[in-house]
């Protein structure tokens, strides 16, 4: 049995320009391409305009209903609760991706046909003066929770491993 990690998200700048960045690209790309000689392409620029604003609002404000708002470890299950309410178990997906101060989360719900949008935890010190949206020492515990102990989520139809 593991002691009780709560990692509470706040709104973040930094984390809305990370998760929207993919869309952005989309919708630069398609806006190059279009100018460049197709310009059917661009009709692709209003869809990367309004993804990468409501992944902006959903990951990086935490305006959307089903962003997740806290992750919890308790009795070695993740958790999540949502900006509506909602508390669900959750596994963290393979896709997911740690590093030192930031972690990519793509969560899969038990018990659920919601789809959070991407977690995204930065984590740097109080010192540097650096934006973050959860606290370095919870954070520190919960990435440590997810390489050591954490179960991968691999699929509908698939075994988790570890």
């Amino acid at each position: 049995m593991s002691s009780r990690i709560d990692v509470r998200l706040y709104p973040s700048l930094s984390a809305g320009f990370i998760v929207s960045t993919p869309w952005l690209v989309l919708a630069g790309s398609a806006l190059v391409i279009g100018l460049a000689g197709m310009p059917l392409l661009m009709w692709f620029c209003p869809v990367g305009v309004a993804g990468a604003i409501w992944q902006f609002r959903a990951s990086g404000l935490l305006a959307s209903a089903g962003s997740v708002i806290q992750l919890s470890i308790d009795d070695d299950r993740l958790f999540v609760r949502l900006r509506n309410g909602r508390q669900f178990q959750a596994n963290a997906s393979t896709e997911s991706r740690l590093f030192g101060n930031l972690a990519l989360l793509k969560l899969a719900l038990h018990d659920s046909t919601l789809k959070p949008p991407m977690v995204v935890i930065i984590a740097l010190s109080p010192r540097s003066g650096a934006p973050r949206n959860s606290e370095p020492e919870a954070f520190r515990q919960l990435r440590v929770w997810l390489r050591l102990s954490g179960p991968v989520y691999t699929g509908p139809n698939k075994q988790n491993d570890r």
